[in-house]
Order: C-alpha cells, then sequence, then structure tokens
C-alpha cells in the first residue's frame, strides 16, 4: 500500500510502431517509489461491464527496468499481476497490447486509427491508483482523434 505522502508520478506512453499487426506499445513509467516491491496489475474487467475480460491475455513481452535502465524481474503473482522488487524509486515497465476488436471493451488497433479503452491497456501499480497521472502518444500520419490529456 502507498503511504499518504507519496510524491510520485505515473507517466503513459502509448505508440503504434506496426499498426497493421494490431498492436500498440505502452511505456509505464513509476517515479517517486518507496523501498520494497510495487505490484503491477492488469485491469480484469472494465466499468460498465458486468463480466471478466482478463486483459492480461493481451499483454506480452512485458520488460521492467529501474530508473538507470538496469533489468528488473517481474515475478508473476497470478495471470494479471505482477510484483517488481529491487527498484531504485523508479520501475518503467514496458509492454505491447495485442488489440482488433472494437466493441468498447478491448483495445483496437489497425492502419486507420486506434481505439483505446484504458482498462484494457494499461498496468497500474497497486496502492497508487489515485495518484496524478499523464499520457502521451504518438498516433500516426492521418490519424484523427481524441487523447487523454496530460
Amino acid at each position: 500500500m502507498a503511504p499518504a505522502a507519496w510524491a510520485g508520478a505515473v507517466r503513459y506512453r502509448f505508440s503504434f510502431p506496426e499498426p497493421e499487426h494490431h498492436w500498440m506499445l505502452v511505456e509505464a513509467t513509476f517515479t517517486g517509489l518507496p523501498a520494497g516491491p510495487v505490484e503491477l496489475h492488469m485491469s480484469r474487467s472494465s466499468p460498465g461491464r458486468y463480466a471478466l475480460h482478463e486483459f492480461a491475455k493481451n499483454v506480452y513481452g512485458l520488460t521492467v527496468v529501474d530508473g538507470a535502465g538496469h533489468a528488473l524481474t517481474a515475478a508473476a503473482l497470478d495471470p494479471s499481476a505482477w510484483t517488481i522488487a529491487g527498484h531504485d524509486g523508479t520501475v518503467k515497465a514496458t509492454y505491447r497490447v495485442f488489440g482488433d476488436r472494437i466493441d468498447g471493451t478491448y483495445l483496437a488497433v489497425d492502419r486507420t486509427h486506434a481505439h483505446i479503452n484504458m482498462p484494457a491497456v494499461i498496468l497500474w501499480a497497486r496502492g497508487f491508483d489515485l495518484e496524478p497521472q499523464k499520457s502521451s502518444s504518438s498516433g500516426r500520419q492521418g490519424w484523427r482523434g481524441r487523447w487523454p490529456r496530460s
């Protein structure tokens, strides 16, 4: 659980290097973390939906480094959660999310656009879910859309 005075930040960066393959690259950076392991989670459901969707099934290529770029181990707690130990106060998780369903619940990426439902694409740190978050994205030439404000 995060201490009440946590002064860290959460930043997400979304990019689409190969949209024709229906995946999005996500970089999630958590800074100002207290000493000790941090738990990263993928949501299992989405607001307004009454079923479990197990969004982690679409995540692959997860790598985690500390603030100096040293590799950290993401030890699986369960199919949708990992614990990260040995960090220096910063944890940067980079991963791909597959998405080809335009239904409002999942992620959909193709050459023309990306439809993003945040619970389906972001890792979040247990205890830090109420902290301010910033996001940025790099769409593709010709794409139009609304992006989360940072």
